[in-house]
């Protein structure tokens, strides 16, 4: 039966695929404001290449736009810096639950661009199903772009919000769920990686090839930051065009529980042709509940893989692979496969289908799997 659903979503996928026509090609208010394709900036949307990584980072701007002494009015009169996200999940089964025609999954709201010569903004209201479609903000930020070498940046959002490379920041992926190395809470004295929180940073790149993002913040999900003590760390550095290393640190404390936490990792991401190699490696430290005494260490990897088939400059078809590995507190391990096909109908629409396993888990589990087909539509 569970083979016979996945040969029906797969059909349903291909059909649809074929019969939609490849028109458009970036979010609109982005591309009417700039005169660019989506195509110059991503490498499948929302991954971005380096051209859209420097668009981000200097506050939706292009190098050229810098110096422009620009009107809230003007961007107005241009195209309205709103833009609207849709997905649909019309097939979504775990083998551990039941069917879901989740027809309308999620709704998000993101205002983002230019306020004058040297700030900018973004904010994104989202609504889901699985919260009964109560709108939230998830992320949320005000930056002044002072140069490519410093940005001040206030922010309600995750560790890793400014961050242009597609694999620590989960609102670039591409699959259903996010890497694990950023998606696991561990030991629990904080939230995940993933996670929002209230943080003051800069960021910037003082050489062309080196990108640093330095921020205090306050623990995962806390909207007032009480006791903010988190301090983090990344660097990312560009051995050449298309092959970067990085690595990361935070350490913190919650002041609710005063267990203390520290999260060290690496990351690399490399662009050989239309393939994008990326990677990642996280240990995570936490003080154990009390009353006991003393630290947990728990570690987790991710590896993902894509291929970008184009029509044109466009991507059409992208195969995805990715394997995590990740322990939780007590010693338990788990190993994971995600197997994802997307297609873009358009640059700013697409589909895919996924297929997820649970490919090792700790004694006393059972193995879960997951089939989901999936639309998203930006306009």
């Amino acid at each position: 039966m569970y083979l016979k659903n996945i040969g029906v979503a797969i059909s349903l996928f291909t059909v649809l695929s074929l019969s939609m026509i490849n028109s458009a090609y970036a979010i609109p208010s982005f591309a009417k404001r700039h005169g660019i394709a989506g195509a110059n900036c991503h490498t499948a949307w929302p991954q971005l290449n380096a051209t859209g990584r420097k668009f981000k980072e200097l506050g939706y701007r292009l190098p050229e736009e810098m110096d422009e002494d620009i009107k809230l009015s003007d961007l107005f009169d241009e195209s309205f810096p709103v833009d609207g996200i849709l997905v649909a999940r019309p097939y979504d089964k775990k083998e551990s639950g039941e069917r879901k025609i989740r027809a309308m999954h999620e709704v998000e709201i993101l205002i983002a661009g230019i306020i004058g010569k040297n700030w900018s903004g973004f904010m994104e209201i989202e609504a889901e199903d699985e919260t009964g479609f109560e709108p939230e903000i998830p992320a949320a930020n005000i930056t002044y772009n002072y140069h490519p070498a410093l940005n001040v940046q206030f922010s309600w959002g995750s560790y890793f919000w400014s961050d242009g490379y597609g694999l620590l920041a989960n609102h670039f992926r591409l699959t259903r769920g996010p890497v694990k190395v950023i998606g696991e809470a561990f030991g629990g004295a904080d939230g995940t990686l993933l996670s929002s929180r209230q943080t003051v940073g800069i960021y910037g790149r003082p050489l062309p090839n080196l990108f640093y993002n330095i921020g205090y913040s306050g623990i995962a999900d806390d909207a007032e930051g009480n006791e903010a003590s988190n301090l983090h760390a990344r660097i990312a550095y560009d051995i050449r065009p298309g092959l970067m290393i990085g690595g990361f640190s935070i350490t913190g404390e919650n002041a609710t529980t005063d267990r203390e936490f520290m999260r060290n990792g690496l990351d690399f991401q490399a662009d050989i042709g239309d393939a994008r190699l990326q990677g990642a490696y996280v240990r995570a430290t936490d003080d154990v509940l009390a009353p006991a005494t003393g630290e947990e260490d728990n570690d987790a990897f991710s590896l993902q893989g894509m291929y970008v088939l184009k029509q044109g400059k466009h991507p059409s078809w992208v195969p995805l692979v990715r394997y995590d590995s990740y322990e939780r507190t007590g010693g338990d391990s788990y190993d994971e496969l995600t197997l994802n096909l997307s297609y873009y109908f358009a640059q700013n629409v697409k589909g895919f289908i996924e297929y997820w396993k649970q490919i090792d888990v700790p004694d006393g589990k059972t193995e879960d799997s997951r089939l989901t087909f999936q639309l998203s539509i930006g306009f």
